[in-house]
């Protein structure tokens, strides 16, 4: 099996200990026990429910890394350009950033419950949204901590739209779309009425976070592709600081 090529530690920025828990509840019980061998963390470690835990750090990890070690056993994993329909990982140049969740907003953070990254390779767009609260080193609080299902594609989908309504560039061209959308039976025409695949077309066209752009590498779960533009919608497990020149290798952690 070919193993990526990088430092054996990560420098996390997100991980979901949503989607965590969830797939780790579906792995049988004794896989679980084979796995924890291959990768050498502590299976009662790994077991342990990460939401609401006191200390979650040592859990996380050695959860994501049994977690990892399945997916790469049992599913298709694939690639920034061929994204598939499970799973896929990439290390690509992003730019990331919070996105309003909401109408109201009277503080640095409300409102802000939504984390994007946006990245390109080859052409190919990667944007990947998810749960703020699992960007590691934020602290809990009312507006980060909620139920809402950030990571669902209605509500991300409705995420991108309310920024590009309030980002000028954005909100023009989209608006004029709206206004405007061309000829019967064109992709102008049919993106005004929001197909998530058209609407994903012009978020990659329009949405760019402000912040600087840093490698990322990821690993993700596809929710709209797009092979036109091409550009995918995601939402991703893990999120860390990559490396130029780990774009084409793939391979389980530990």
């Amino acid at each position: 099996m070919f193993r990526r090529k990088r430092p054996a530690l990560r420098y996390y920025l997100y991980i979901s200990d949503t989607k965590l828990d969830m797939l780790f509840d579906q792995i049988d019980p004794r896989q679980r026990r084979r796995l924890s061998a291959e990768v050498d963390v502590d299976l009662k470690l790994a077991g342990l429910r990460l939401r609401g835990a006191d200390n979650a750090a040592p859990a996380r990890t050695a959860k994501l890394r049994l977690v990892e070690r399945f997916i790469e056993r049992h599913h298709r994993v694939g690639t920034v350009d061929s994204p598939g329909a499970e799973f896929f990982r990439g290390t690509i140049a992003a730019r990331w950033g919070w996105f309003h969740d909401g109408e109201d907003f009277d503080g640095p953070t409300r409102g802000r419950n939504t984390v994007f990254f946006r990245g390109e390779s080859g052409g190919h767009v990667v944007m990947l949204a998810g749960s703020r609260r699992h960007v590691l080193g934020e602290q809990p609080s009312p507006e980060n901590t909620d139920l809402t299902a950030h990571s669902a594609t209605p509500n991300i989908m409705a995420v991108i739209s309310r920024h590009m309504e309030g980002t000028p560039a954005a909100f023009h061209r989209w608006n004029a779309l709206r206004s405007d959308p061309g000829p019967v039976g064109s992709e102008d025409q049919a993106a005004a009425h929001d197909p998530p695949e058209h609407a994903l077309r012009h978020a990659a066209d329009l949405i760019d976070p402000t912040g600087p752009a840093e490698w990322i590498e990821f690993l993700a779960i596809p929710l709209v592709t797009d092979p036109r533009r091409p550009a995918v919608l995601a939402t991703p497990l893990y999120v860390a600081r990559g490396r130029p020149g780990d774009q084409d290798a793939a391979g389980p952690a530990g």
